[in-house]
C-alpha cells in the first residue's frame, strides 16, 4: 500500500463502507427475523409437509389393513424417511399417553420435537406412532445450531464482511488516489515546478475529479503565463532603465572632464532623470491597474469624459497641426460603472499615441457608438499604421513600432490601456485602417441605471 494511502481520509471511507455493509446485514437478518415471525419459513414448511405426509398414511393404512400393511408400504421408504419414524405396539389398556404432541395439535410456526399418534390397528391391537421431527430438523440443518458472529449467519457475515471490504477498499482506493496525486502536484507547483498535470492522468476518471484536474491544469498555466510575464518584464526594466543611466553616467563623465561642458552635461542629466521619472510612472501606473480594487458602485456618463479628454488633447494638437474629431450620439445614454480616472488615463493614452504619429493636416477620429450592450469608443488616426506581423504584440510592455517618434515613449502605454479594460470587464483591440493608419477599439460594458 503506498505511502499516500495511509492518510485519515483513506481508513475513514473504508471502515465507514465497511462498517456500512456489517450493519446492513444486520439489519437485514433482523429484518428476516420479524418477517419469520409472521410468516413461517420455506424450510418449516418442508418439515411440516415431510411429518404430515407420512404421519397421516401410516395412521391410515395402520387403521385399515393393520401393521403387515404398514410394513409393506414402509418397505418403499428410503432409510432416510425409515430412520425418524418408529411404531410400538401397546400392551394392555393405555391410562396415559407418553409426552408428545398429537398431530393435530402440529399448528403453524410451532416445532415440538416429536409428533406421537395412539392408534388401533385393524387387528385390534393398540399401536403408539411417533415421529422424531427434532431429527428431522437436525440432519436437514432446518433447526439445528448455527454459527454466528454479531447475530448474522455465515453467508451474510461473508457477503456483508468479506464483500463489503472489498468494496470498500477499492472505492477508498479510487476516491483517495486521485486526493494523493493532486496533493503530489499541489508539492511540486509550491517547489516552483509549473510544468505538473494532472488532466492526462485522470482523462478516463469521467467525474469531478477530471474536472478538478482540468481545473489545476488551467490554474497551473495561467501561474506560468503570468510567472513567465513578470521575468520577461523585469528582464525589459533591466534592458530600458540600462540606457538612460549610461548616458547619466557618461554626461556625470564629462562634467568631470571637461569643466566647459558642465551646463550641457547638467541639461542631458535633468533630461535622463526625467525620462526614468516617466518610465517609473508609468511602470507604477501598470501595477496599480493589475491591483487596483475597482469601486462597485461608481457611475459615469462616457461622453462627457471622452469630451474632456478631447479638448485637452486638442490644445496639444494645434502645434502640430492635427484635428482631432469626436462623433457621439449626443440623446443616447453612454452610463459606465467603474473608476473614472483609470478609464481617462486609458483614452488619453490612446488619443495621445495617435496624435503622436500623426502629421500637420491629418486628422485624429473619436467616435462613441452603442453595440449589443457594449459601449465602443474608437480611435483612428491617419499615420503610419503598425506592420501586420506586429499589431497582435502592441499591447505588450516595452513593445515599440519603428518609427522616428518611437524614442518618446517605452511602450508601457498601450500595455496600461490594456490592463485599464480587463480591469473593467472590458477589451481592446487593433486593426490597421483601410485608408492607413491605425485604428483602436476600446470596449466597455453598458450599464443601464
Amino acid at each position: 500500500m503506498k505511502a499516500g494511502f495511509r492518510g485519515f481520509l483513506f481508513w475513514k471511507i473504508l471502515l465507514g463502507f465497511w462498517l456500512t455493509f456489517l450493519i446492513m446485514s444486520q439489519l437485514l437478518w433482523l429484518g428476516f427475523q420479524l418477517y419469520g415471525r409472521h410468516h413461517e419459513p420455506p424450510e418449516n414448511l418442508a418439515a411440516r409437509r415431510i411429518v404430515n405426509l407420512q404421519m397421516t398414511s401410516a395412521v391410515s393404512v395402520l387403521q385399515r389393513g393393520g401393521m403387515d400393511a404398514l410394513n409393506d408400504m414402509m418397505a418403499d421408504w428410503s432409510d432416510s424417511d425409515r430412520r425418524f419414524f418408529s411404531v410400538q405396539q401397546i400392551q394392555g389398556p393405555s391410562q396415559a399417553h407418553p409426552h408428545g404432541d398429537l398431530l393435530r395439535d402440529l399448528k403453524p410456526g410451532v416445532f415440538p420435537n416429536e409428533v406421537v399418534e395412539w392408534v388401533t390397528g385393524a387387528d385390534g391391537q393398540q399401536y403408539r406412532v411417533r415421529y422424531d421431527v427434532q431429527g428431522l430438523r437436525e440432519d436437514s440443518n432446518m433447526g439445528g445450531p448455527r454459527r454466528s458472529f454479531l447475530n448474522v449467519p455465515d453467508p451474510f457475515l461473508f457477503i456483508g464482511g468479506g464483500g463489503g471490504l472489498l468494496f470498500s477498499l477499492l472505492l477508498a482506493w479510487n476516491l483517495t488516489r486521485p486526493m494523493h496525486q493532486l496533493r503530489a502536484a499541489f508539492d511540486r507547483v509550491a517547489k516552483g515546478d509549473l510544468s505538473v498535470r494532472l488532466f492526462p492522468k485522470m482523462r478516463h476518471r469521467h467525474d469531478e475529479m477530471s474536472v478538478v484536474a482540468q481545473d489545476f491544469d488551467a490554474m497551473v498555466e495561467r501561474l506560468s503565463v503570468l510567472v513567465q510575464a513578470r521575468e520577461e518584464l523585469l528582464h525589459d526594466v533591466s534592458h530600458e532603465l540600462r540606457s538612460p543611466l549610461a548616458r547619466l553616467q557618461l554626461a556625470t563623465g564629462l562634467a568631470r572632464q571637461t569643466p566647459a561642458s558642465v551646463e550641457q552635461s547638467l541639461d542631458r542629466i535633468d533630461e535622463e532623470a526625467r525620462r526614468l521619472d516617466k518610465m517609473i510612472g508609468e511602470l507604477l501606473t501598470l501595477s496599480r491597474v493589475e491591483h487596483k480594487n475597482l469601486p462597485d458602485e461608481q457611475y459615469f456618463d462616457l461622453l462627457g469624459l471622452l469630451e474632456v479628454v478631447a479638448n485637452d488633447v486638442r490644445y496639444e494638437a494645434q502645434i502640430p497641426g492635427v484635428e482631432i474629431l469626436l462623433f457621439a450620439d449626443e440623446n443616447s445614454d453612454y452610463t459606465v460603472k467603474g473608476d473614472a480616472m483609470l478609464i481617462r488615463s486609458a483614452v488619453e493614452n490612446v488619443v495621445r499615441n495617435a496624435l503622436r504619429y500623426s502629421q500637420h493636416g491629418q486628422q485624429v477620429k473619436i467616435v462613441l457608438r452603442q453595440e449589443n450592450g457594449w459601449l465602443n469608443i474608437i480611435v483612428s488616426d491617419q499615420g503610419p499604421g503598425v506592420d501586420a506581423d506586429k499589431i497582435s504584440s502592441i499591447f505588450d510592455p516595452f513593445v515599440r513600432v519603428n518609427s522616428p517618434l518611437s524614442d518618446k515613449g517605452y511602450g508601457l502605454g498601450l500595455s496600461i490601456v490594456r490592463k485599464v479594460l480587463q480591469a473593467h470587464q472590458g477589451e481592446v483591440s487593433a486593426v490597421n485602417g483601410q485608408n492607413g493608419g491605425l485604428e483602436l477599439t476600446l470596449s466597455l460594458p453598458h450599464w443601464m441605471v
